[in-house]
């Protein structure tokens, strides 16, 4: 026969400050794993997009992929912007070239 004293105690969950920490670092190790997973795929789009950049660069100047990439990192420094930004710039508007100067606005 049970007695009531030991059907209690098999049922009694363990106490909570020991399952805590546990289930703490599992949950941080997650959140850092998620955010690993995001900044890879963050990466992996803006290695795509620069890679359509150098493709452009290669047919509209006749470079090979070693001088397109010189010449998107060189613009990309005289610019001061981050390469993925002037690819995605590149990819909207065909060229590297400075966009026009509008001049000041509200002068005719």
């Amino acid at each position: 026969m049970i007695t009531s004293s030991s059907a209690q105690a098999s049922v009694v969950p363990a106490p909570r400050s020991d399952a805590h920490p546990e289930l703490d670092e599992l949950q941080a190790r997650l959140r850092a794993a998620e955010e690993r997973v995001a900044n890879l795929e963050r990466a992996l789009l803006s290695s795509r997009r620069i890679g359509v950049a150098i493709g452009i660069l290669m047919c509209s100047r006749r470079l090979t992929d070693e001088q397109a990439i010189a010449a998107l990192v060189a613009e990309s420094q005289r610019r001061n912007v981050k390469v993925r930004e002037l690819a995605e710039t590149l990819i909207l508007t065909g060229t590297l070239d400075d966009p026009p100067n509008p001049g000041p606005r509200g002068r005719r």
